[in-house]
């Protein structure tokens, strides 16, 4: 590998505020700046150090900031009192809605960073995030009711939207069906959020890190080779969607890579960083990211979003004689090594006779990873985002990400939960 260095110079805020039906409130905020340089010279080297100025930070990096790097605020808000007005008709819903206990929880985070790439170019981006996370018990039930939604402009959200959510899984808990699954049933994912599924099994799967070490099931000779059935069209990027819009480089200063990940079933890159890129000899790097300055940026996913296909949602359930219907999605894992995945299913519905038949106890599906890749059954015609509250975990680091897709069903996953008559 060609001699590397890159520095890094961050301004990061991050606010939470919490609230719930005791009368407890919480509200911090907490501001961060700091450097990172890193190179490679036969090995690497990284230091990072947190300065409390611009001034600071440009005598860490020899080179100056303060002119180089946006002037005006990050733009969170700086009290629990414009948090509340802004979303008072959620927590009346709550108390209307009365249930046995509940939480809210207000986060937003902004970070600018100012980057001197490896060709000693000076380039910036930037990245706001905000959410809220509605945590409730209702009367006569144990299980804690998790839902929430995100935005990547401002701390304002479908406030409508997510009321009708919340009531709906109050009501499924109370009215599901009592069965129990384990073994293998088709699983069809609604659209939205059913796509970090395929940000686990494949996003994860096609990073240059992991291709390089060997763990990955995909090789560089995969690349112009078809790897998933030829329904699926993959993205990495989408200029229509707010998320990431202002990202135009990554946290090495590079220019994020094309939007083209998979299409038509044929792999079309990985998702790589400037190292990996070198190592491998791929055309394609971009996509090194890290959660704050004194991590070390790794080859990561920004976004996924499966490209529609022509079948309708409705005559995807009507084709499903029996088989799972999942609308909100919990955490879920890839162990490369062996090849698995597993993923939770918060609020699953059965499904009976090519029709919704009723709520069901959470449930966690898992497979193989090339099995679940051959086994996508049908495309739909239906594309949405998520609701923006989509993360990811690699080494210790946790980002936000994107994802979106239509109703995709998968013919035959491993389903375990619910519960028994």
């Amino acid at each position: 590998m060609d001699k590397f260095k890159v520095q890094l110079y961050e301004e990061s805020q991050v606010m939470q505020f919490t609230l719930d039906s005791r009368g407890g409130r919480e509200f911090s905020i907490r501001k961060r700046s700091g450097v990172l340089t890193r190179s490679f010279d036969g090995s690497w080297s990284s230091r990072a150090v947190e300065t409390g100025s611009r001034e600071e930070a440009a005598r860490a990096l020899s080179w100056k900031t303060g002119g180089r790097l946006a002037a005006e605020p990050l733009g969170l808000p700086v009290d629990a009192g414009e948090i509340m007005d802004a979303n008072g008709f959620l927590t009346k819903f709550l108390q209307r809605l009365d249930p046995q206990e509940w939480r809210l929880m207000f986060r937003g985070g902004c970070t600018r960073r100012l980057i001197r790439n490896t060709r000693r170019q000076d380039v910036q981006n930037s990245f706001r995030h905000f959410s809220v996370t509605a945590k409730l018990r209702v009367r006569g039930h144990g299980e804690e009711l998790e839902v929430g939604e995100g935005s990547a402009e401002e701390m304002k959200f479908n406030l409508d939207g997510l009321a009708q959510r919340i009531a709906g899984a109050a009501e499924d808990l109370k009215h599901r069906r009592r069965v129990a699954f384990s073994g293998q049933v088709p699983v069809i994912l609604q659209a939205g959020e059913g796509a970090i599924l395929f940000h686990e099994i494949l996003g994860h799967a096609l990073e240059a890190d992991y291709v390089y070490q060997g763990v990955s099931p995909f090789h560089r000779a995969d690349l112009g080779r078809l790897i998933v059935p030829e329904t699926i069209t993959i993205l990495c990027r989408d200029e229509r969607d707010p998320f990431f819009r202002d990202v135009a480089v990554d946290d090495e200063g590079e220019p994020r890579a094309g939007p083209l990940l998979v299409e038509r079933g044929v792999l079309r890159c990985f998702i790589s960083d400037y190292a990996h890129q070198k190592r491998l000899r791929l055309h394609e790097r971009g996509h090194a990211r890290l959660e704050y300055f004194a991590c070390i940026p790794q080859p990561r996913m920004f976004a996924t979003y499966v490209q529609p296909g022509g079948i309708p949602q409705a005559e995807i359930v009507a084709s499903t004689p029996f088989g799972v219907y999942a609308r909100e999605f919990g955490d879920g894992g890839i162990d490369l090594a062996s090849g698995r995945f597993y993923f939770r299913i918060r609020q699953p519905y059965l499904i009976e006779k090519g029709r919704l038949a009723a709520p069901i106890a959470p449930l966690t599906v898992s497979g193989g990873l090339r099995e679940i890749l051959s086994d996508i059954a049908m495309v739909g015609d239906d594309f949405r985002y998520d609701r923006g509250t989509s993360y990811c975990q690699k080494n210790g680091q946790v980002l936000p990400v994107r994802v979106g897709q239509p109703t995709v069903k998968i013919a035959k996953l491993w389903a375990r939960g619910g519960q028994d008559a």
